[in-house]
């Protein structure tokens, strides 16, 4: 009898207590419990009409946004005349020595590798045409560009000069637009060594000037000479290769 009373003593403070705490979910179960009325409603309803819905619950899932602008849905024409005015423009800044160097860095940041390919693939073809080893010469200008340009990329690495060696190439290949042209012009016309010395020298001048002024925007002034000094002599060296190759 004790025990049988002691345990409902403990079984009505067990729900006193329970009465006297707060439901801090109140009103989520309110919200619950119009939401189980409303679709049981719903199914009464529709079993009447022979219907049968099932409710569905709705996840704020997030929406995947789609960039317009992106180059991988226009067509290969767009492409490539978007990649020929970007040469262009960049060709058109070494032509022009009195363009700001503001303009020319921000040329230099925006890199491609086509119109380099493109010239170097010139500069092979002309020079194939003053020679019978048309094999080596397109070899060799290769091999001289691209590891002349990763040597200028060391040295300018190892001085401190913030650019890659993806600007250093794009830098190294449009600049030699001027020695394209000498080349065409010492193949076309075949006079004495003086005027190819004329031809072939005043481009190579064109050529480092142009090369300077992009690479003094992007360097110090202790740094300038030292990052400049390979450049020469790599243009020199091509000068040279131009003048030496002939028939």
């Amino acid at each position: 009898m004790l025990s049988s009373s002691n345990n409902d003593k403990s079984v009505k403070n067990v729900l006193n207590n329970i009465e006297l705490i707060p439901s801090q979910n109140s009103e989520r179960e309110v919200v619950i419990n119009q939401s189980i009325s409303q679709d049981s409603s719903l199914t009464k309803e529709n079993s009447k009409s022979g219907v049968i819905q099932i409710p569905q619950i709705i996840k704020n899932e997030p929406k995947i946004e789609i960039n317009n602008n992106s180059t991988l849905n226009e067509s290969v024409y767009t492409t490539i005349n978007r990649d020929f005015y970007l040469i262009y423009i960049k060709l058109k800044y070494v032509i022009n020595p009195f363009i700001s160097r503001e303009k020319k860095y921000s040329q230099i940041r925006q890199w491609d590798l086509w119109g380099p390919l493109i010239l170097n693939l010139i500069l092979a073809c002309t020079l194939t045409f003053n020679t019978k080893d048309k094999s080596q010469i397109t070899t060799l200008i290769f091999i001289i560009f691209w590891m002349g340009g990763f040597v200028i990329y060391l040295n300018n690495h190892f001085l401190g000069v913030k650019a890659s060696i993806f600007q250093i190439f794009c830098l190294l290949g449009y600049c030699l637009f001027p020695l394209n042209l000498a080349a065409i012009i010492v193949t076309i016309i075949r006079w004495n060594d003086i005027f190819r010395i004329i031809i072939v020298g005043l481009n190579c001048f064109w050529a480092i000037y142009s090369s300077s002024d992009y690479l003094k925007a992007i360097t110090t002034q202790n740094q300038r000479y030292l990052v400049l000094y390979p450049c020469i002599l790599f243009y020199i060296y091509i000068s040279w290769f131009i003048f030496a190759t002939k028939q």
